[in-house]
């Protein structure tokens, strides 16, 4: 049960701090019957519905643009549980991931998962296609994007074969690749078996990254030199300096062909030297990395290397995240502590406003194609935070399935306190804590 403020229906939200396009203008918002903007403007009469903002942040609602709400695996997530835990986190839309079980490859189960999807999550849900050696020239109108696992996934949605990559990247199509070396990793498992939290990372280390970012661009260098082609590449969570210097550096070379790279908060504020003391909490992949890591990639989000930041909120069971190393699922839920963690980077003065309403709201927007933008004839999308308000993450208050995070007991500030969803206002996350 999500806590409801209020119904759609018409109602006014005065003195909002909307942040748009590198600027803060002050102005009211008036939203009609119908969920839609009917009108921005300052001091906007209406005698019905008025929620005083008093001068907090509004920002068109925030896109977390990898989640897996677990479907086909209903005792982790479901798409209820998953958008009301959006909903609690100030996020109102988010792009669904195909790794489940079985995984999303053919067009039938698209549209099964996508019509399911539709009628039961409380947020806006897009969702993304899963690539395989053998699906790889079918097109799904409705998919967002197009999505490669470089390492085993679930049944046959990863690429085995990177001679394939080439072929698969030649089609004008948004691809989002999860870049680790499938060798590499094989190679390091010979080496290091699974004890210890740490070997985790060892195993998965560094160089599968960077090796399978490379691994992309020497075959994006071919397409790009044919000119035939103009793919969208969309690195996910990238979790390395070096992995970003190559993005960086292929961004500037190749003229038919865009780049663009994701953070995720867990890779830009935990380490490796938390890993033994997280244990399964900060067990994800690609794994915990290093300070110099994280502080590589906040500068990344000021220096526009890194184009958005979402959650890869990948929820299991807590029995299952209590396991030993080895038999520990790799994932975290992500998509409540998103908001707070993004805002809190600002109060730090890590990165400024302005950047952090780019990361979560319009870049994402822009690359997935999502209309989230706050104007007079749009749906009313908004997500609205309290920048001075402080408080302790605390999972017991997540609507998620999976009541824990390896941020509990962190402090932080900035948090969602509203979350409109196509004119629906509800309390979130930081109306409670």
């Amino acid at each position: 049960m999500v806590y409801s403020i209020k119904k759609s229906g018409k109602m006014l939200l005065k003195n909002c701090r909307i942040i748009k396009n590198n600027k803060i203008i002050e102005e009211d918002i008036l939203i009609n019957e119908n969920g839609i903007i009917e009108k921005i403007g300052k001091s906007i009469q209406y005698n019905g519905e008025t929620i005083d903002l008093k001068n907090k942040i509004v920002i068109g609602g925030v896109i977390d643009a990898h989640v897996h709400f677990r479907y086909g695996e209903e005792e982790k997530e479901d798409f209820l549980s998953g958008s009301l835990a959006g909903i609690n986190g100030g996020v109102c839309f988010a792009i669904d991931m195909p790794n489940n079980k079985p995984p999303i490859t053919t067009k039938e189960l698209f549209h099964k998962k996508y019509k399911e999807g539709k009628e039961k999550s409380k947020i806006n849900i897009e969702f993304n296609f899963g690539v395989t050696k053998s699906n790889y020239l079918e097109t799904v109108e409705e998919a967002k994007a197009y999505k490669i696992f470089m390492v085993k996934s679930v049944g046959d949605l990863f690429i085995s074969d990177y001679s394939k990559l080439k072929d698969i990247l030649s089609q004008n199509k948004l691809f989002c690749i999860h870049a680790e070396h499938k060798d590499i990793i094989n190679e390091n498992l010979k080496r290091d078996s699974l004890n210890s939290w740490i070997d985790h990372c060892k195993i998965r280390d560094k160089k599968s990254e960077v090796e399978a970012i490379r691994e992309v661009i020497k075959n994006l260098k071919i397409i790009d030199k044919i000119g035939k082609y103009k793919p969208h590449i969309h690195f996910c969570h990238i979790s390395t300096k070096e992995g970003l210097y190559l993005i960086k550096k292929a961004r500037e070379e190749l003229k038919n062909i865009k780049i663009t790279a994701e953070v995720t908060p867990h890779h830009l504020y935990l380490n490796m030297n938390m890993a033994e003391e997280l244990k399964g909490l900060g067990k994800f992949n690609p794994p915990l990395r290093t300070k110099e890591d994280n502080i590589a990639l906040i500068k990344g989000i000021v220096n526009k290397d890194v184009d958005i930041i979402a959650t890869d909120h990948a929820p299991h069971t807590f029995e299952e995240k209590s396991k030993d190393p080895k038999n520990c699922p790799s994932g975290i839920p992500g998509i409540e502590t998103f908001v707070p963690l993004v805002f809190n980077l600002v109060n730090k003065k890590l990165i400024s406003l302005f950047d952090a309403v780019k990361m979560i709201s319009e870049n994402p927007g822009k690359i997935f194609n999502i209309d989230n933008e706050i104007k007079e004839g749009n749906f009313a999308n908004l997500t609205i935070v309290d920048l001075k308000k402080e408080g302790k993450i605390n999972a017991e208050l997540f609507k998620s399935k999976a009541k824990f995070t390896p941020f509990e007991g962190w402090k932080v500030k900035g948090l969602p306190i509203y979350t409109v969803v196509n004119g629906t206002l509800f309390d979130a996350y930081g109306k409670i804590i």
